[in-house]
Order: structure tokens, then C-alpha cells, then sequence
């Protein structure tokens, strides 16, 4: 007995150790573990250079590299928004998370799962460890993770967090990185809604055989940004963008609460009634006018529609 209580204590000192050990390598100068205190209640996107627990550190978090990618992202935006035909002429970019020294705000993770052991969609385990470990779930922010290592897709996003994956298949460029990045960044706005032209139901993306843009081949956003759809919503009305207009909507509400507010297109009130039909079953994640709530809470999942920090059936208000 004294000896397997030996044993016991050693593995649980060199776990100890080992862990210590990463957590140490991983300090290095520049480089912040947590959240730095806002600059602004405003809404806004926070950033995570993101590595499973046997992923090599590159540094892009410190070297400057994530920075130049996503500072390069809202000039993209800025051009794009301003040369849009249906929209109002306003150039408009991303609310990014700052710092008080004026620097990207930058969050350095890893995660205690190694690579190999990461589902297929790996954001349903980046997604949980994010809330539930490091405490990422402020609702007036989008956690978007550069995410060093491969996955089955080169970026996944919905409402409230997302993901680029640096050394999936056709990111090894700047330029895909770039791109991808933005595409997936529409999707935390919750673009595109079913009732969007050319939006193919419950898929959040352009039909094949429907002209239209959204970043992730070109530097151009089509119908997803403005449109002439009354009761549908247009990106170039979301809180997260700035110049901010009247009225904007927030995505969460959408996706999330099940509250469309002003926006009343049959194709959403449709959807949302098939969801409300459904309030004591388990609602797929395919059953959406919108991209999907990241904050859905699957172990709860079997009697409604249930997210994180909310107790009740959001499907049953």
C-alpha cells in the first residue's frame, strides 16, 4: 500500500512539474494570458493565438505577425463596405479589442488537449475550453481564435466565436489567412441570414449558382453586407461594426435569444416558429435563419434550446 501511495505521489509531482515546465517555456516577453482590461464597454472582437497542448509555439501572437494580418483585414473591410453598390457609401470596419498602449489586445492560449485528440470540427472542444476554462463569455464580445495547427477545414465560425486554422490545407499563405479570417468573421455577425439574396437555408453561405461575395475568395462583400430585403438584416447594421448606425443589431440576440427585434422577413419568422414548435425536443443546429449560436449548450440540448449562462428553454419564452 505504501508503495502505490509512493507511486501515486510521484505521478502527481511530475504532473505538477510538467505542467509548470509548459506554462513556463510559454512565458515570453509581450505575451499576455489573459484579457487586458477594456479600453471601451463598446462592443468588440478579441483575439486568441490559440495552440493545442503539443502545437509549436511560432510566436505569431508576440512577432507581430497576427497583428499585421488583422490590421490588414480592416482595410480590406474599410474598401469593401465603402464600394459596395446597395450600401450607403460609408467605409466601416471591425470594432477590434485594443489595448491602453494602442496594441491589438492578444490572448495566449494553449489548451489542454493535444492535437490528435481533437475532434473532427475542433472548435466543439476550442469552443467549451474557452468559456469554461479561461473565462471568455462576456456577450458583448467575439472570441476569434489564429489557431496553430491544422484542422478538417480552414476556418469555422458562428455567433460569438471563431476560428482560423493557421496549417490547414490552402492556409499557407498570407493572403488565405487573410481572407479566411474575414470570411469567417461575417459569420460571427451571424451572415449569412436565409433571407439574404442568394443565401442558401440553413447553410449561411451563397447558393453555387447565385452570384455573390463574402471575402473568401476575393476582396469584395456582396448582399451579406447590403441589400434591399425589408425585415432582413444587413451586416452593415451590426453592432460590431464602426461607423455604428441607428438601430444596429446585435447578433446575439439573434442567434442566440431568438429575438429578431425589428426584423420581421417571413423566412426568419418561419424558421424562428419551426424552432418555438420544437421548444421540448432537441432543436439541431441545422434548424437556424442564421449562422449557429457557438453559445449552445449541447448537454442540454435534448429538451430545447438551451445556451450557456441562461437557465431557462430560450425556445420556450
Amino acid at each position: 500500500m505504501q508503495h502505490l501511495k509512493k507511486i501515486a505521489f510521484l505521478i502527481t509531482l511530475f504532473s505538477i512539474f510538467f505542467t509548470n515546465l509548459t506554462f513556463a517555456t510559454d512565458e515570453k516577453p509581450g505575451r499576455f494570458f489573459e484579457d487586458q482590461p477594456d479600453v471601451t464597454d463598446d462592443y468588440q472582437i478579441h483575439f486568441n493565438y490559440l495552440l493545442a497542448a503539443d502545437s509549436e509555439d511560432r510566436e505569431m501572437d508576440i512577432k507581430g505577425e497576427m497583428e499585421k494580418i488583422l490590421l490588414e483585414a480592416n482595410e480590406v473591410m474599410l474598401k469593401a463596405t465603402a464600394e459596395n453598390k446597395k450600401g450607403d457609401g460609408i467605409a466601416r470596419k471591425y470594432k477590434f479589442d485594443y489595448r491602453a498602449d494602442g496594441k491589438l489586445d492578444i490572448t495566449f492560449i494553449r489548451m489542454d488537449m493535444k492535437h490528435k485528440e481533437l475532434t473532427k470540427w475542433a472548435n466543439n472542444d476550442i469552443i467549451p475550453f474557452l468559456n469554461k476554462v479561461k473565462g471568455q463569455k462576456n456577450i458583448k464580445k467575439i472570441y476569434y481564435n489564429f489557431a496553430d495547427f491544422s484542422n478538417v477545414d480552414g476556418g469555422e465560425a458562428g455567433v460569438g466565436y471563431g476560428t482560423t486554422y493557421l496549417k490547414s490545407r490552402g492556409n499557407g499563405t498570407h493572403e488565405r489567412k487573410l481572407l479566411v479570417t474575414l470570411h469567417e468573421l461575417l459569420h460571427t455577425q451571424g451572415m449569412g441570414y436565409e433571407c439574404v439574396p442568394g443565401v442558401k437555408p440553413g447553410n449561411g453561405h451563397y447558393s453555387t449558382d447565385k452570384p455573390g461575395y463574402m471575402l473568401e475568395s476575393g476582396r469584395k462583400i456582396g448582399p451579406v453586407y447590403a441589400h434591399a430585403k425589408e425585415g432582413c438584416p444587413q451586416m452593415m447594421e451590426s453592432v460590431y461594426l464602426t461607423p455604428t448606425r441607428n438601430d444596429p443589431y446585435d447578433p446575439y440576440q439573434h442567434a442566440c435569444l431568438l429575438n429578431l427585434g425589428k426584423y420581421n422577413h417571413p423566412k426568419l419568422l418561419k424558421k424562428l416558429d419551426k424552432i418555438k414548435k420544437l421548444k421540448d425536443k432537441k432543436i439541431k443546429g441545422n434548424l437556424r435563419y442564421s449562422t449557429s449560436c457557438r453559445y449552445r449548450d449541447w448537454n442540454r440540448a435534448k429538451g430545447g434550446f438551451y445556451i450557456w449562462g441562461v437557465e431557462d428553454n430560450i425556445a420556450a419564452r
